[in-house]
């Protein structure tokens, strides 16, 4: 476990979030649509020329868009598998530290977004002693990883 992963710990379901709401835009939004004019005449004797504007989109265009609509729903889909496993694996490593006072200092620090002297005026202790705790616990941690 490193500072970095669990700094991007609380960033991550707001990731999942923007991600699925691009996806719904792009659902909801297909390509404009244009307008053409055809030319007609009456049903009906005499029979006159007309234009008429037809609205609708090129089959290309519709095409194009419904692959990368594709593409962007397999990226996020493959993205949140990866922001959930780096979560779930945030979460482990939390449930991992069994001394109280130092999970509130994690919990507080990454899941909260506190800052250390925060941490430390809030379990009234110095914000020296938070930034220790945190090392050693990430300490053990890259020495159990080696």
């Amino acid at each position: 476990m490193t500072k970095e992963l669990l700094k991007q710990y609380r960033y991550l379901g707001e990731i999942i979030r923007k991600d699925e709401e691009k996806l719904r835009y792009y659902k909801e939004n297909p390509p404009a649509a244009y307008v053409g004019k055809v030319q007609s005449s009456n049903k009906e004797f005499p029979y006159q020329r007309t234009s008429v504007e037809v609205p609708g989109c090129e089959i290309k265009d519709r095409r194009a868009w419904k692959q990368k609509q594709y593409e962007l729903i397999e990226k996020l889909y493959h993205e949140r598998a990866k922001l959930e496993q780096m979560k779930l694996e945030i979460d482990i490593f939390f449930t991992t530290i069994y001394d109280s006072r130092d999970r509130l200092i994690f919990e507080y620090l990454y899941q909260d977004g506190m800052t250390q002297q925060e941490v430390a005026e809030k379990l009234f202790m110095e914000r020296s002693t938070v930034s220790r705790v945190v090392d050693r616990y990430l300490a053990c941690q890259s020495n159990m990883g080696s």
